[in-house]
């Protein structure tokens, strides 16, 4: 048996050393270590969503609740930092302020870490121009991996944006589709002419068909011909697919009829015809929206657009040119050779065409166009969201409520409330001088209608000089140049055009846009229904002034407490008699250059035919009109009356003073 060797007491005594030694470097450089790492992990991240250093993929596979495996997550989707920029209009449109909402929230997410985003969806649509800015800036978005989650309506506009993503993913009860153009005023939705509709679909259908072609998948998806359905009416369709490759795909009753040589059936389709309706409607083809004879581009047979239905052929023209000018990409529909008949199958019939389609979030699924997550199952949950990128951070970029304010001052309703107000307000100011609280309320509606359009690119500064030159004018109608008739009609003029134009965003001096041109009428609408309101307000207070407290405490006081007559007073058809030229007075107030002016006992509304006259000075009427006097500075000499009238100027009333 082999001896083993036993160290003297010497060398064990230099290995303890030795050994204790390298133990205490070997603290000290952990200790160091360690100390480093606090310094460098306690260092706070200021403006981050998500930490830059955390922007490596995500490890797919991982365990999952329970100990299963969950699915692996394809390389395409991972993401470990998600943001949710939420849609959630409720029964609201979309407008111009939710679209800059969104684009803020995405750059917020462009340049916060974000890998991917998702656009969470409850919205019935919206403005067609505020939609195609949202669906521009998703597109153009440096974060490819882009997810729209309809939870758990996205009809209309929401359709289209939840096109322009790369992926689909649907709430249960999820409900997409009916992008039909309607036109939206103060007195509720109006059908379109089909010559204004034409031209609506026009940039609708090059987005919606751009959309389809961006995706790049295996199998075909968002198939050209469903999303076309979903703007139009008229458009039947059926779904087919191929034996050998698996590729399904919408075709029309020309393309089924050349296919297969026979009618196809019309039983059972998933879309069905609205109760009541019987058949489906016989439609016309609509018409041009080009009224153009310039030379067209030539597009290649691939890029060209191909129309889901008949009723959609006259539009091609107008389509081809913008798809040119995008540079969109080619069809992706596979060509249909007779025969091929047998390589195809019919699987079932889609649409009668009768409604707009519209879809489930099942059907969504049926169609490729909802993509299953790895649980295959619908997303119902933030955590559900995250299990489908595999990420480990989701944060939620909501609208702020300073942007939900101006949204709610913007809307057509307030702006036409704060109009009838701003009248209002400036008739009871101009016919009871020196009252100022109406035109406290007057200069605070006013400031309402014009603020939030500009913090949200609504007014622009022509508009602002418009509207202030135009109140301008009429005052100086009214008090300096009264009766001359020019500076108050020009005051009215810019006035209403100043208004009008604050209802269309980035409008310029010549809306020239269908979207421009709407947001004039509404805006039209709005300001005549106001006008017309207001007249109505004017002519009650003028008939029940005495009966107002609130309005008989905004006509000035003369020194003893009593009240002026005020134009309003004047206005009455029992009012007293007006003072006739060469009447005498005493000026209550200082007049510059209108005031109050006691004639007789009266407190009267009278205006300085020239310069300024002080408090206490004595005046002499020179000109009597139906609302108020003009005076001037009395002479020494003139004298009144016992009734307050020089001598050689007997009283005298007409009815139609």
């Amino acid at each position: 048996m082999q001896r083993r060797k036993v160290p003297s007491p010497a060398a064990a005594s230099r290995h303890t050393t030795l050994s204790k030694g390298v133990v205490t470097s070997t603290r000290r450089a952990l200790a160091a270590v360690c100390a480093l790492l606090l310094v460098f992990t306690t260092i706070p991240e200021t403006n981050r969503a998500f930490a830059q250093s955390e922007r490596q993929p995500p490890q797919t596979g991982a365990a999952a609740p329970g100990g299963a495996q969950a699915p692996a997550v394809p390389l395409f989707r991972q993401a470990r930092n998600v943001a949710v920029i939420t849609l959630r209009t409720g029964d609201r449109p979309i407008d111009s302020v939710t679209a800059k909402s969104f684009i803020r929230r995405l750059r917020m997410a462009e340049n916060q870490g974000a890998d991917a985003f998702v656009v969470e969806l409850d919205t019935p649509g919206g403005e067609i121009g505020a939609v195609l800015d949202i669906s521009a800036a998703i597109k153009a978005s440096t974060i490819p991996n882009s997810v729209a989650w309809i939870n758990t309506k996205a009809f209309s506009g929401g359709a289209v944006i939840a096109l322009a993503c790369r992926e689909i993913v649907v709430h249960p009860q999820a409900t997409w589709g009916d992008a039909l153009p309607i036109m939206a005023s103060p007195l509720g939705l109006m059908n379109l002419p089909e010559q204004e509709r034409a031209k609506f679909l026009v940039g609708l259908l090059v987005e919606v068909v751009d959309s389809a072609r961006r995706k790049n998948r295996e199998r075909y998806i968002y198939d050209e011909y469903i999303v076309q359905a979903m703007l139009t009416t008229g458009a039947p369709l059926w779904w087919i697919r191929n034996k050998e490759t698996g590729v399904e795909m919408a075709v029309n009753r020309e393309e089924f009829v050349a296919l297969f040589g026979t009618e196809p059936p019309r039983t059972n389709p998933v879309v069905t015809l609205r109760p009541g309706d019987e058949g489906p409607p016989t439609l016309q083809p609509y018409p041009s929206p080009d009224t153009t004879t310039g030379a067209r581009q030539t597009l290649d047979p691939d890029r060209a657009f191909q129309p889901a239905s008949p009723v959609l052929e006259n539009l091609r023209a107008d389509v081809d040119d913008s798809l040119a000018s995008m540079s969109v990409g080619a069809s992706r529909r596979p060509r249909l050779d007779p025969g091929d008949a047998d390589k195809w199958e019919l699987v079932g019939f889609v649409t009668d065409g009768s409604v707009p389609l519209t879809l489930a979030g099942d059907d969504m699924y049926f169609f490729n166009l909802a993509a299953n997550n790895p649980a295959n199952r619908p997303i119902r949950t933030d955590e559900e969201l995250k299990d489908w990128f595999g990420a480990e951070n989701l944060s939620r970029l909501d609208p702020l409520w300073s942007e939900g304010l101006v949204q709610f001052m913007t809307s057509m309703p307030v702006r036409g409330l704060l109009l009838v107000v701003f009248l209002l307000a400036l008739f009871i100011e101009m016919v009871t001088p020196g009252g100022g609280l109406a035109g406290v309320v007057a200069a605070v509606a006013l400031g309402l209608l014009l603020v939030p359009p500009m913090l949200m690119g609504m007014a622009t500064w022509w508009e602002i000089v418009a509207i202030l030159g135009g109140i301008v004018l009429i005052l100086l109608e009214i008090f300096v140049f009264p009766g001359v008739g020019v500076a108050g009609i020009t005051g009215v003029v810019l006035l209403f055009f100043g208004l009008l134009f604050t209802f269309v965003p980035d409008s310029g001096l010549f809306p020239d846009t269908e979207q421009q041109q709407q947001d004039m009428l509404y805006g039209f609408m709005t300001m005549v229904l106001a006008i017309v309101t207001a007249g109505v307000g004017m002519w009650m207070i003028s008939r029940h002034f005495k009966t107002l407290p609130l309005l008989r405490g905004l006509v000035l006081a003369d020194g003893s407490g009593d009240q002026g007559e005020g134009m309003l007073e004047a206005m009455a058809p029992d009012r007293p008699a007006s003072p006739v030229p060469g009447s005498i007075g005493v000026a209550s107030s200082a007049l510059r250059p209108v005031g109050v002016v006691d004639i007789g006992g009266r407190a009267i509304d009278a205006a300085a035919e020239s310069g300024y006259i002080p408090a206490g000075a004595r005046v002499r009427v020179v000109e009597r009109r139906e609302f108020d006097v003009v005076v001037e500075l009395a002479e020494e000499n003139d004298e009144p009356g016992p009734d307050g009238h020089t001598q050689d100027q007997p009283e005298t009333r007409t009815d139609d003073a």
